[in-house]
């Protein structure tokens, strides 16, 4: 298999396994490839790579260039740059993509300055516009308050990809791709981090988030007071869904920075998102596109909401509310309700 000029991922390792991030790029990567009859291969640093190369294939990856050592346990700035670099010198693959990890920001830029090539930093989107392989780069600007569309003329093409983005493809355990071990020279290497001791911490109870509820509501400017905005809080509060807000609430004070939505704030993927009283701006939609359904109810027809959601319902908020909350209290009384 020709593994050279390909669409490449760099896919980080969390608990022995892929991490979310890496499943939704490798996602991203398989529909790029198709369209240019191009291969994914994956990369992958680790000192146990063989869990990880497999899961890589399974989502959708072609072959995967894996370095394994014992010196990279874990995730180091100066060992992980020289690996991946050492791979993208011998693979010229076509591009690179990055999850916007803490630690795959840091390797992004490093990996720019060593490999002497242009970053894209922060992308919500990335597509194929003409007829070679330059790719369009989408990432906001100016605060979320429009888009910007980056060509790079450099190769590889690399950038680090913004989380709950893309959806990754299902798992295929039939699939079989090719796993190549890389060996790199790390003598004189100075790690820049040591690693004296590990003690894992018993992990909590967790809480019921916008980043990891089944369902949310948010609330927008149409909520128009503080009481109404603490009126939609109490209603997510009764169908068990997270709570979230727009921005000019937070911006009002009414609400702290951690509840915004939108790519200045968390991104969202849950499997419902109702929307009340928010129109939709740039910056909003951004963090919220990777929901499964959308719900909006806005008195404006002509809000951008609209054209994203599966479900719209232009009237009062405060009106539609309460016919909203005897539905869904309908839907849970069920026997077996499903969300």
């Amino acid at each position: 298999m020709e593994l050279k000029q390909n669409i490449c991922v760099y896919i980080e390792i969390a608990g022995g396994a892929l991490s979310p991030l890496s499943i939704e790029l490798l996602g991203k990567a398989r529909q790029l490839a198709d369209a240019k009859g191009k291969k994914v291969v994956a990369f992958v640093a680790g000192a146990d790579t063989a869990k990880a190369s497999q899961e890589a294939i399974s989502y959708g990856a072609d072959a995967v260039a894996a370095v394994e050592d014992g010196a990279l346990a874990a995730y180091d700035s100066v060992l992980y740059t020289k690996a991946i670099a050492a791979l993208a010198e011998k693979y010229e693959p076509s591009v690179i993509l990055i999850g916007g990890s803490p630690d795959g920001r840091d390797l992004g830029g490093r990996l720019s300055a060593q490999l002497g090539v242009g970053l894209v930093a922060d992308c919500t989107d990335v597509r194929f516009e003409g007829d070679d392989d330059t790719l369009t780069w989408i990432r906001p600007a100016y605060t979320g308050k429009l888009f910007v569309k980056i060509q790079t003329t450099t190769r590889p093409q690399l950038a680090t990809i913004s989380d709950k983005i893309f959806h990754g493809t299902p798992a295929d355990p039939s699939r079989t791709g090719e796993i190549v071990k890389e060996s790199v020279d790390f003598t004189g290497v100075a790690p820049s981090v040591t690693v004296t001791g590990f003690e894992p911490v018993e992990k909590e109870a967790e809480e019921l988030t916008i980043t990891t509820a089944d369902i949310v509501v948010g609330a927008g400017r149409g909520v128009q007071t503080e009481d109404g905005m603490k009126a939609v809080q109490a209603f997510a509060q009764r169908i068990g869904a997270a709570f979230g807000v727009s921005k000019p609430l937070v911006d009002k004070e009414w609400a702290p920075y951690e509840w915004q939505i939108g790519i200045t704030g968390k991104k969202i993927a849950p499997k419902i998102y109702i929307a009340l009283g928010i129109s939709g701006a740039i910056q909003h939609l951004a963090g919220m596109t990777g929901s499964d359904c959308i719900i909006a109810i806005n008195k404006d027809e002509d809000a951008p909401i609209f054209k994203v959601c599966d479900y719209g319902i232009v009237g009062d908020v405060f009106k539609v509310l309460p016919l909203l909350t005897e539905a869904i209290t309908a839907i849970f009384s069920l026997p077996n309700p499903r969300i």
